[in-house]
C-alpha cells in the first residue's frame, strides 16, 4: 500500500493497531508510528506509543523483531538530549546477532550518542571494529556516518591527527556517495579539523566546497547538520582573523543552537509527560482492579458494615499515597531537568545556554538603571598539550580545578559559565572596568597558584584573560563578548598567563 502523506500513514497505522490480532505485526506497526510522530515533531505521541513497546504482551517476540523498537526509542531519546536513557535503551541488545542493516544502523546511533555526550554504549575500540565490519558488508552509508561521528568526538578530545587521517582518506568516498547530509557533515568536520591543525589555506578551500553545497540545500538541511557547518565556519573565520564574517556566522550558529535547544526541551518534556501519563493509566487500571475486588467484598460482607467502612478508608489511603508518589516523582523529574539545563556537567558552573540567558537579563537590567557591568573571558593556556600528554581525565581535572578556583574569587551576585571546551566567561554585577580588571587578575593568580604536581600531574596550569565593560559596549551582548574575546586574543599573543582589557590604554 502506497502512503502519500503523514495523515494517510497515521490513519493506516492506527487502524492496524486497533484491528490486528497479530502481535508481531502490531509491534512493527508501533515502531512505524513512533518514527512517524518523531518525523512530524509530535514528541508526546511518539513517546506515548514508544512506551507501549515495553508491554508484557510483546516479551515473547524474537529479539531481532524487538531491536527495531529499541532503535526507534533510542533515536527519539537522543533527539531529546536524553543521552543516558538512549544509551541504556541501546545497551539492552547485542546487535552483533542481527542482520547487517540492523547492526550497522545501531552502530550509527551509538556513535551519535558518543560524540554528542561522550557516553559509550560500547567501547570505542569495539565501535571501530563495527565500522570496519559495516564497510566489508557494503553498509557504506552507516559506516561513513559512524566514522564522521567518531571524528567529531576525536576533535573534541582532542585527537586531531586521528580525525584528520579518517577525514582525508575517506573524503572522496563521502562526497561521491550521493547523500547530501553526509557530504555536508563530512566537509564541516574536515574544515574544523584542518583549522584545529592550523592548515588554514586548505581549510578555506574545503570551506568553499562546503558553503556551495550548503547554500544549495540550506532549506532542507537538518538543524544538527547546520549547527556543525556554522561552527566550522565560525572557527575558520576566527582563525583567519576575519572577525566580521566570524560574527555573522556566530549569529547563525547561535540561532541554530537555540532552535535545537528548544526542540530538545520540548521533546524531553514530552517524554516525561508521556511517562507520567503511562503511570497514571497504570494507576487507573490498578484502581479499577481494586474497585472490582471491593465490590466482591461488599457483596460477601453486606452485613458487616463496620468492616466495609474500614475497607473504604484503606482504599482512600492507598489512592492518596499513590497520588503523593506521583507528585514526588514529578518534582524530581523537573529538578533533574532544570539541573541538566542550567549547569555544565563537568565543572558545575553555568552551561553556555543558561549563562547567555543570565547575561541578556543582566544587560537589560543594567541598561535600564545605567549600572556598571563587567565581563571577563578566559581560557586555559596550552590546554591541548595537557590532553595530548596526560590524557582526558587529567584535562577534566584541570578544568574542574580552574573553575573551582575562579568561583572562590567571585561574589554571590556574580556568574560564571563554561562556554567552550576550555573557555569560561564571568559576569560581574556593579563592577566598573578597573574593578573587573582587578578581579580578573585575582582569578588569574588563583589559577596560577594551583599545584597539579601535588595531585600527581607534571604540568603548570595558567590562563589568559580578556576584560570588557557593558557601558563601553552600550549594553550590547554581542559587542561585550567580542571585545573581551579580542582582549583574550591579545593576552595570548602577548605570551599568555595575563589579563588584557578591551583597550589596553584604559589601564594607564
Amino acid at each position: 500500500m502506497l502512503l502519500t502523506n503523514y495523515d494517510d500513514a497515521e490513519r493506516f497505522y492506527l487502524q492496524v493497531l486497533s484491528q490486528s490480532e497479530d502481535l508481531e505485526l502490531k509491534y512493527k506497526t508501533l515502531v512505524s508510528v513512533v518514527n512517524l510522530y518523531q518525523l512530524k515533531g509530535d514528541f508526546y505521541q511518539a513517546f506515548s506509543y514508544g512506551l507501549q513497546l515495553n508491554d508484557v504482551k510483546y516479551s515473547e517476540l524474537p529479539e531481532a523483531v524487538k531491536s527495531s523498537g529499541l532503535m526507534a526509542m533510542a533515536l527519539a531519546l537522543m533527539d531529546s538530549a536524553l543521552y543516558d536513557e538512549a544509551a541504556a535503551t541501546l545497551g539492552k541488545a547485542d546487535f552483533s546477532e542481527y542482520p547487517d542493516n540492523v547492526r550497522c544502523t545501531a552502530l550509527y546511533l551509538q556513535t551519535q550518542i558518543a560524540y554528542r555526550s561522550h557516553i559509550w554504549v560500547r567501547p570505542e575500540s569495539q565501535l571501530q571494529d563495527e565500522i570496519r565490519y559495516c564497510y566489508n558488508k557494503q553498509q557504506m552509508l552507516y559506516a561513513l556516518l559512524s566514522e564522521s561521528a567518531l571524528s567529531i568526538y576525536w576533535l573534541s578530545v582532542p585527537q586531531t591527527n586521528k580525525a584528520l587521517d579518517v577525514l582525508r582518506n575517506k573524503q572522496s568516498l563521502a562526497l561521491s556517495f550521493g547523500y547530501t547530509n553526509l557530504a555536508m557533515i563530512w566537509q564541516a568536520t574536515f574544515v574544523n579539523a584542518l583549522v584545529q591543525n592550523d592548515e588554514l589555506k586548505l581549510a578555506s578551500e574545503q570551506a568553499e566546497v562546503l558553503t556551495q553545497l550548503f547554500n544549495k540545500h540550506k532549506e532542507t538541511t537538518p538543524l544538527e547538520v547546520a549547527t556543525l557547518i556554522y561552527h566550522a565556519l565560525v572557527k575558520l573565520n576566527k582563525a583567519a582573523q576575519q572577525p566580521a564574517r566570524a560574527l555573522d556566522y556566530a549569529e547563525d550558529l547561535f540561532s541554530a543552537y537555540q532552535k535545537t535547544y528548544d526542540k530538545q526541551q520540548s521533546a524531553a518534556l514530552a517524554y516525561h509527560a508521556a511517562l507520567m501519563q503511562a503511570a497514571q493509566r497504570k494507576q487507573e487500571i490498578d484502581t479499577l482492579s481494586q474497585q472490582a475486588n471491593q465490590l466482591q467484598l461488599e457483596t460477601a460482607l453486606a452485613k458487616a458494615e463496620s468492616e466495609n467502612q474500614r475497607l473504604y478508608l484503606l482504599v482512600g489511603s492507598v489512592l492518596v499515597l499513590l497520588l503523593a508518589v506521583l507528585v514526588v516523582r514529578s518534582h524530581r523529574v523537573r529538578v533533574k531537568l532544570k539541573e541538566r539545563v542550567t549547569y555544565d556537567k563537568l565543572t558545575r558552573v553555568y552551561s553556555r545556554d543558561h549563562f547567555e540567558e543570565v547575561l541578556e537579563a543582566a544587560l537589560q537590567q543594567a541598561e535600564k538603571q545605567q549600572q556598571e557591568l563587567g565581563f571577563i573571558l578566559f581560557d586555559l593556556d596550552h590546554f591541548k598539550s595537557v590532553n595530548d600528554n596526560h590524557g582526558h581525565q587529567t584535562g577534566d581535572w584541570a578544568l574542574q580545578q580552574a573553575a573551582n578556583a575562579a568561583k572562590e574569587c567571585l561574589r554571590k551576585s556574580d556568574a560564571i559559565g563554561r562556554i567552550g571546551g576550555e573557555e569560561f566567561a564571568i559576569l560581574l554585577q556593579e563592577c566598573n572596568f578597573a574593578q573587573s580588571w582587578a578581579l580578573a587578575e585575582t582569578v588569574r593568580q588563583a589559577i596560577e597558584a594551583l599545584e597539579p604536581e601535588q595531585a600527581g600531574y607534571a604540568f603548570k596550569l595558567t590562563a589568559s584573560f580578556g576584560v570588557s565593560s557593558a557601558k563601553n559596549c552600550q549594553y550590547h551582548a554581542r559587542k561585550l563578548i567580542s571585545d573581551a574575546d579580542e582582549a583574550l586574543y591579545l593576552a595570548k599573543q602577548a605570551g599568555r598567563n595575563q589579563v588584557m582589557p578591551e583597550e589596553p590604554r584604559e589601564l594607564w
